[in-house]
């Protein structure tokens, strides 16, 4: 029993982390694909809110924005690792119920 609950968390756990890569992936991924078609990139858009919303003139290379950018990618990260710790635990649930 004791080493089923392990496996299961080191599978909930790897699920964790492959979800969040990939929601990360994704992010950047879409970023560079649709720059052109979107006409900037995340980093433009942060410049541009920063502006409208604070009225702060900053560029796309500033630290703020870069810090901002990684906290982001770090809610996109922990989203994306919820998602993929839900999915791996429904699979690990039904295939130890067919293997039952």
């Amino acid at each position: 029993m004791e080493l089923s609950r392990q496996r299961g968390k080191k599978i909930i756990t790897a699920g964790a982390v492959a979800g969040a890569l990939l929601a990360i992936t994704v992010a950047l991924l879409m970023d560079v694909i649709y720059a052109d078609a979107l006409q900037g990139t995340w980093r433009d858009a942060i410049a541009h809110d920063l502006g409208a919303l604070l009225s702060l003139n900053v560029s796309p290379d500033s630290i703020l924005v870069y810090g901002l950018f990684l906290l982001v990618l770090l809610f996109l990260g922990s989203f994306g690792a919820f998602l993929g710790m839900v999915f791996s635990f429904i699979v690990y649930r039904f295939l130890s119920f067919l293997g039952s």
